[in-house]
């Protein structure tokens, strides 16, 4: 038996992803680890730059089953592996948006995809582990 009770687990830390990039965040090895062992679902947040942003791209999410392990892209009919972010973004309120993640592994990193270099804007990209 393990030694986590899920049930009893309801929200992890908030962890900042990526910070303020406005091109294609680093390779997968160098991305951040996220320890989400004990939790079963993800909540991202993404926050654009005020009004100036006019990037376009994805949100990746990638999983591993141990620490330090290969990382590998999230399969997409699981639920949510990559997450559009379009150009009119900064149009929503609060300039993001907030979505979630089923099915993750014990152990998550979370890249951005620039696809259509704009000439202004950050995104930042905030995740927390959950159970329902």
């Amino acid at each position: 038996m393990s030694g986590i009770n899920i049930l009893k687990k309801y929200h992890g830390a908030l962890t900042l992803a990526v910070d303020a990039v406005d091109t294609t965040a680093a390779t997968i090895a160098n991305l951040t680890e996220i320890n989400c062992n004990g939790y079963t679902k993800l909540m991202v947040q993404y926050i654009t730059s005020g009004a100036t942003w006019d990037r376009a791209g994805t949100i990746d999410i990638y999983g591993s089953f141990s620490s330090g392990g290969t990382y590998t892209a999230m399969d997409s009919t699981v639920e949510n592996a990559t997450h559009g972010v379009l150009h009119t973004d900064d149009g929503f309120v609060g300039l993001g948006e907030i979505y979630f993640v089923e099915n993750i592994t014990p152990y998550i990193k979370i890249g951005w995809t620039n696809t259509t270099a704009g000439t202004a804007g950050t995104i930042s990209i905030w995740v927390m582990p959950f159970n329902d």
